[in-house]
């Protein structure tokens, strides 16, 4: 097993390193590329394809882990329509509803093969939860591909503490698609690290996002209580999770359509403070792993101690929302403040300007010849 760990690591690690580079030749070669625009922080236009890569590096891995194991398959059958519909969109651009489609039938075909929620243990209700999940945690991942390095990033560290859980259990095939999940999104962050040199385009980040929810539901803490089984994965993902909640607040306060793209992510906040993309991507990688531990040590303790913890958790994660949406409501007034200052400018200078035109008018006016 520590042979067959260490290959599910390296293979998909080496393999998305040296194609990264390959994918954004091509995109170049295509005119597949992100361009800069207002609510982006890029100067340049940077290809696009990385997310091509990662899906070539853990396809070498999954058709071995795979083995005769139909779950795995089916997850990786999934994954591999998600990261096309993510190319296409990439290229061409695809409507909200086709990729909510998409999604659910990813979902469906999941409870299909029993990778599945087992929350309520009544077969309807475990499937709405299912494609819920699916569905949440996919977008979750690709909302939260926003800044260099970040997606990435938090794809490796979620993708290890789901291999020390399933490591912990036993569970190998879970254990070794995490590894390779760890593996694919460490060896894309060597060229997506601020500055980026390649973006994974929704065709990574849809794929990544995906593959995490399978592997939390591939898991199923069977025989935890009910908040330890939802706890756990939530607080493994709890930063997409987290940005998705941000960014579903801001832009319904603000009257904007969710799926449009803006400014109002935790990262993009982080920055407007100052920080550079580097330290923000430093501590948002400290928060998936800070609640990541979190989610594994809750797994191996008492009901009433795990509980504490999810409630401190959850205190702490409502304090970053309200800080951040604070910083929303700091920017939005300090805006008006500078409009207002702005236009009683505008107005002590104008109106002299006015006047003094009036008079030149009077002037000419009065100039009339003998």
């Amino acid at each position: 097993m520590d042979v067959r760990y260490a290959a599910s690591f390296v293979v998909p690690l080496v393999a998305t390193l040296f194609l990264a580079p390959v994918a954004g030749r091509l995109a170049r070669r295509w005119g597949i590329l992100d361009h800069p625009s207002d609510h982006k922080f890029h100067r340049e236009a940077t290809p696009y394809l990385g997310g091509l890569a990662v899906a070539a590096g853990l396809v070498l891995v999954g058709a071995f882990a795979a083995g005769a194991s139909g779950q795995v398959l089916t997850i990786l059958l999934c994954a591999i329509a998600m990261s096309f519909m993510g190319f296409v969109d990439d290229w061409r651009t695809v409507g909200p509803r086709v990729k909510l489609a998409v999604e659910t039938g990813a979902g469906v075909a999941l409870w299909t093969v029993g990778v599945r929620a087992g929350l309520f243990g009544v077969p309807a209700l475990d499937l709405l939860v299912t494609v819920a999940w699916v569905i949440v945690v996919t977008n979750a991942f690709n909302i939260v591909d926003n800044m260099d390095g970040v997606a990435s990033g938090i794809g490796a560290i979620a993708a290890m503490w789901f291999f020390a859980l399933a490591a912990q259990r036993g569970d190998y095939l879970v254990g070794s698609l995490a590894l390779a999940v760890a593996g694919a999104s460490l060896g894309f962050l060597r060229h997506n690290y601020p500055p980026a040199r390649i973006f994974l385009g929704d065709a990574g980040s849809l794929l990544i996002g995906f593959l995490l929810a399978a592997l939390a539901l591939k898991l199923d803490l069977v025989g935890e209580s009910g908040v330890i089984r939802s706890a756990v994965p939530v607080l493994i993902l709890a930063v997409p999770l987290f940005d998705l909640v941000l960014v579903v607040i801001s832009r319904t306060r603000g009257g904007r359509p969710i799926y449009v793209g803006g400014t109002d992510h935790s990262a993009h906040r982080m920055a407007s403070l100052g920080w550079t993309h580097q330290r923000v991507a430093t501590m948002l990688y400290g928060a998936a792993a800070l609640f990541g531990a979190c989610a594994v040590a809750i797994a191996r303790l008492s009901d009433r101690t795990a509980t504490d913890v999810v409630v401190v958790c959850a205190v702490v994660l409502t304090g970053g929302l309200v800080l951040l949406l604070g910083l929303e409501r700091g920017a939005a007034t300090e805006e008006a403040t500078i409009d207002l200052a702005t236009n009683a400018q505008e107005e002590t200078v104008v109106m002299p300007d006015v006047d003094a035109a009036m008079l030149v008018t009077d002037r000419m006016g009065s100039a009339q010849p003998p």
